[in-house]
């Protein structure tokens, strides 16, 4: 585990930014309400997550140096009613903006679905921005793609990254680094496409020829639907992650994480930047 910056983790599920970051950071705080996903979390990183973020006292949070937070995305999603910031689930964001009035840490990284820039012609985005400068923060915002830092899904996110006005460096988002591995190796067997879909919460086993298909894959010329430990690799976890709960749970906890190869990325980049 590194140390090199501490960070706490919202809405964390099971720790795709914990796991990121933990080679140069270390986590203080982690907040999650799914109890299937804290019990992954408390496995796997010895770390218990707060409840609902919504009743976190500001006094309760120990010093920090990074907020990072993947805060729900149902609302903001092409797959759902996008209700935006209407929606008590986008509403949510509201309580990262809350922490980072009080605590005024160094930097943060939000990430969320990739709809968000273009749901209600870009006003919700901006809403937000608007939000996190009124923090203190100098903001970015770009897509990432999880196959431009090391594992081979197709996954566009948006990032946003803020920087506390008083730190005079600008945060440049990290070049990408191509793909180490290929999906026929993680399949093991020769597959026909080069990048898996995005992995998704629902919609499993729809079928090869499905336009919902996102699971089924032709491997060594016969379809194949992907296994849990599969997903786990194409998120950047190693296979023996620990899941906890039953098999429809596993993916659908490997399918709300935050892609752990472009988290590491986006943290280096503000440690090599003295940001943090």
């Amino acid at each position: 585990m590194g140390s090199g910056f501490t960070f706490i983790d919202l809405f964390s599920g099971i720790g795709g930014f914990h796991y990121g970051l933990a080679s140069c950071g270390r986590c203080v705080m982690a907040s999650e309400i799914d109890e299937t996903a804290v019990e992954t979390y408390k496995a796997n990183y010895n770390l218990t997550p707060l409840g609902d973020v919504r009743t976190i006292d500001i006094e309760e949070i120990p010093k920090f140096d990074l907020l990072c937070a993947g805060f729900p995305c149902q609302s903001f999603s092409n797959v759902g009613q996008k209700r935006g910031l209407t929606d008590p689930r986008g509403a949510l964001v509201y309580q990262v903006v809350r922490i980072l009035k009080g605590c005024q840490p160094k930097s943060f990284v939000l990430e969320n679905v990739k709809g968000l820039i273009s749901l209600d012609k870009g006003k919700t985005l901006a809403k937000i921005i608007s939000e996190l400068i009124w923090c203190g923060y100098k903001v970015k915002y770009q897509i990432l793609e999880a196959k431009d830092y090391g594992v081979p899904q197709i996954r566009k996110r948006i990032y946003i990254v803020g920087v506390r006005d008083d730190i005079d460096i600008e945060f440049v988002f990290p070049e990408p680094t191509g793909c180490s591995r290929s999906l026929s190796e993680i399949m093991n067997g020769k597959t026909e496409r080069d990048y898996a879909f995005t992995i998704r919460v629902g919609g499993r086993h729809s079928g090869i020829k499905s336009k919902y298909n996102w699971d089924c894959y032709m491997v060594d010329g016969k379809p194949r639907y992907i296994t849990v430990e599969e997903c786990l690799e194409l998120q950047g976890f190693p296979r023996d992650f620990y899941l906890a709960g039953n098999n429809d749970s596993k993916f659908r906890q490997i399918g709300n994480a935050v892609p752990t190869v472009v988290v590491q990325a986006i943290g280096r980049q503000l440690q090599e930047l003295n940001i943090i």
